[in-house]
């Protein structure tokens, strides 16, 4: 049996996933079952093998694998790993670790070539927030940056709104229209009475 994960390393922000994708192969006539497990992930991510146990065997596969040692093609069997960070993860490096086991028959554990477990691991550094522009960031940040935007004062613990502040723009507006407004009536009407 022979397994190789095609990207072990992935980048990504909140209400993101990544998708990683395995091979496995096996150079023998005899096919067996492989089953796969979740051996680590971090709590509240979501996790998922598609599929998480198949049948393994050369001529059975998506894709195609050229062995060096005996220049054999033979097909590998493709099998996605998906993940997507839980709702309150905080920035950082995380790991998933997948657990891959043949499931074998009493007459081949009984030989002393027996398949061991391959272990396949994976790295997710989860950027979170990003200030300039990623709509993934948390709520307080995401607070932050409304009261920012709003032109409102925030001092990281309590905020300080002033509405009187925003009323009394729109009001001068208003005014302001109004007089521009009345102006214009007024020269209109002197203009007239002239001619």
């Amino acid at each position: 049996m022979g397994s190789v994960a095609k990207n072990k390393f992935a980048e990504i922000s909140n209400d993101e996933s990544v998708k990683f994708k395995m091979l496995f192969w096996n150079a023998e006539d005899e096919s067996y079952i492989m089953k796969l497990s979740i051996k680590e992930s971090p709590e509240n991510w979501t996790v998922i093998l598609d599929p998480a146990e198949f049948a393994l065997k050369k001529t059975i596969g998506e894709e195609y694998i050229n062995l060096p040692h005996t220049n054999e093609i033979i097909k590998a069997k493709v099998v996605n790993l998906f993940v997507k960070p839980g709702s309150n993860s905080e920035p950082g490096k995380y790991f998933v670790t997948i657990k891959a086991e043949p499931e074998l028959s009493q007459r081949e554990t009984g030989n002393i070539n027996v398949i061991p477990a391959r272990i396949l691991k994976f790295e997710i550094d989860f950027k979170g927030f990003d200030i300039l522009g990623s709509k993934n960031i948390n709520e307080e940040q995401k607070n932050t940056i409304e009261f920012f935007e709003n032109g409102l004062e925030y001092n990281g613990e309590s905020v300080k709104i002033s509405n009187s502040g925003n009323e009394e723009k729109k009001t001068d507006k208003k005014y302001f229209y109004f007089i521009i407004i009345f102006l214009v009536v007024i020269i209109s009407i002197i203009i007239y009475k002239k001619q």
